[in-house]
């Protein structure tokens, strides 16, 4: 599909005698088989046909797309995106992005008893979006995925060999304007195949872990004390921590859901004032929580509108 003008989308519910249309100038495609399935999309038009649209893709449909007199069919994943809504007056834009599986699963117990969180049992896909030909990128977002003890000086090694086991695919991107990469990370049960790259890796030489060989440099020569160990790598363990602990909604970088801000408009409508943005915030992570679970807690300090949610 050549990139040179905007993908014009349609949708067609014959049993609701509903249709749809919108403009891409993002798409992000994996293949099967039956053709191409949408991993990212982003379009805009009016909000009416945008927001339906997105619910449309969210729920499963399969969408025509046009570009320069080419059709193809692109297939969704049902329930499978995280979905975003921008307005600027009247137009809208509407941006889908392919949710990874997650990596634990709740397990309902028998009546009285607690419930626990407990390792998924099955293989992940995960997503990754970094830019253009930038590999370091790439294996940071995929150090991100894993739990598998990754270096920068295993870089080259783990990318190559993970494309050659076909863990680790590049994606189709169509786009007018985005210079990213898209890529599919296949993790099976408790990472094992990037434990195995590693062990073989390890095994075979092509890669070293620091201080294992004598004469090598480690990093730690200039590290005496704990103090000389937080100046020397205490950014690096931070990065680590927060990236290991992903936010489900981070207020300075996303933007609230259309849904969220209906709410607000309608509290502000009915009760004479407005949510704080603390209170949005939390809000906005609860309902990403249910659309994933159905189930969701609130435990946070004062101020973040538990009183609010429980009238």
């Amino acid at each position: 599909m050549s990139n040179s003008k905007l993908i014009e989308l349609s949708y067609y519910d014959p049993s609701a005698q509903v249709r749809l249309s919108a403009y891409a100038d993002t798409i992000v495609l994996d293949h099967n088989e039956k053709g191409g399935v949408i991993c990212a999309i982003r379009f805009g038009g009016y909000p009416e046909m945008v927001r339906a649209m997105a619910d449309a893709i969210y729920g499963g449909a399969t969408i025509e797309a046009t570009q320069n007199d080419t059709v193809r069919l692109l297939q969704s994943s049902l329930k499978g995106y995280r979905r975003q809504m921008t307005h600027d007056g009247v137009y809208a834009v509407a941006t889908l992005m392919a949710s990874d599986d997650a990596q634990e699963e709740s397990r309902q117990q028998d009546a009285g008893e607690e419930r626990t969180l407990e390792k998924s049992e099955q293989p992940r896909t995960c997503y990754i979006f970094c830019p253009e030909g930038d590999r370091t990128r790439l294996f940071e977002e995929l150090d991100h995925k894993t739990a598998a003890p990754l270096i920068p000086a295993f870089q080259e090694y783990v990318l190559a060999a993970l494309e050659s086991r076909g863990d680790l695919r590049q994606l189709e991107v169509v786009s007018q304007k985005e210079r990213i990469d898209a890529w599919v990370l296949r993790l099976s049960v408790g990472d094992q195949n990037v434990v195995e790259v590693l062990e073989e890796g390890l095994k075979a030489g092509l890669i070293q872990i620091p201080g294992a060989v004598p004469g090598a440099p480690d990093g730690f020569d200039e590290v005496s004390n704990v103090t000389g160990y937080l100046n020397t790598f205490g950014v690096t363990v931070a990065d680590r921590i927060r990236n290991q602990f992903m936010p489900l909604f981070d207020p300075a970088s996303e933007p609230l859901s259309d849904e969220v801000l209906s709410i607000n408009d309608f509290i502000t409508q009915r009760a004479g004032y407005s949510l704080y943005d603390a209170q949005l915030a939390v809000a906005e992570a609860v309902k990403r929580q249910l659309d994933r679970r159905q189930t969701a807690l609130i435990i946070a300090e004062c101020g973040s509108g538990k009183s609010v949610r429980r009238s």
